[in-house]
């Protein structure tokens, strides 16, 4: 089956980035300062994010093809042009070491990724040791990691991890998404995951160097 053909010009490609000049590359303007949402979904976290605060450029990566395509339709029935805005299909793993290293990203925000809860799972944990050190080897001096989960045993393994990574720090009572983003507006999955009386984990950690 060929591959779909992008939805220009909001859809980048890992193509596009190998042959044109990495992802900050791919923005009307490539100097502005970049944040990356990883795993975008359903939510209006990113666009809101690129609306509200154009002095920045937003990316988001995403390895839902049907999430990508919804993402950018909500977009442009907003009819908004949004030239800081880029979205891209394709597993995470893949771009942030290759592409956004060293020191490309002002700050990342990983809000609720799927924990796989059965240990059998846990090989497909995105935030494994080698995926949360190309995170921290990505951002630049003073960037920030924003994380949101409801699985408590899903934390303890990144705090675990995270404590072994020496530049980042963990910035004491922050909530994700105050300062310098889009507000602590709840994301859907928040709000689904409180409903269900879950708890909810945030953390914010800045490379500190």
């Amino acid at each position: 089956m060929p591959r779909p053909e992008p939805i220009l010009p909001y859809e980048t490609t890992w193509e596009a980035w190998l042959l044109g000049g990495g992802a900050s590359a791919q923005f009307e303007d490539p100097s502005l300062p970049l944040e990356v949402e990883i795993g975008c979904g359903d939510d209006d976290f990113l666009y809101e994010s690129a609306a509200e605060h154009p002095e920045r450029n937003w990316l988001g990566i995403e390895y839902s093809r049907k999430r990508v395509r919804r993402a950018i339709r909500r977009l442009e029935r907003r009819g908004q042009a949004m030239p800081n805005f880029r979205i891209i299909w394709r597993p995470a793993a893949d771009l942030v070491g290759p592409f956004l290293t060293p020191g490309k990203v002002s700050a990342f925000h990983v809000y609720f990724p799927d924990p796989w809860p059965k240990a059998h799972h846990a090989r497909y944990r995105l935030m494994d040791p080698a995926f949360i050190q190309s995170l921290c080897d990505s951002l630049a001096p003073d960037g920030t990691l924003d994380l949101a989960t409801d699985s408590d045993d899903y934390v303890a393994e990144i705090r675990a991890t995270l404590a072994d990574i020496g530049d980042l720090v963990a910035v004491p009572d922050a909530r994700p998404g105050v300062g310098g983003v889009a507000g602590d507006r709840p994301t859907v999955f928040e709000e689904r995951w409180r409903a269900m009386g879950r708890t909810i984990h945030f953390h914010r950690y800045r490379k500190d160097v």
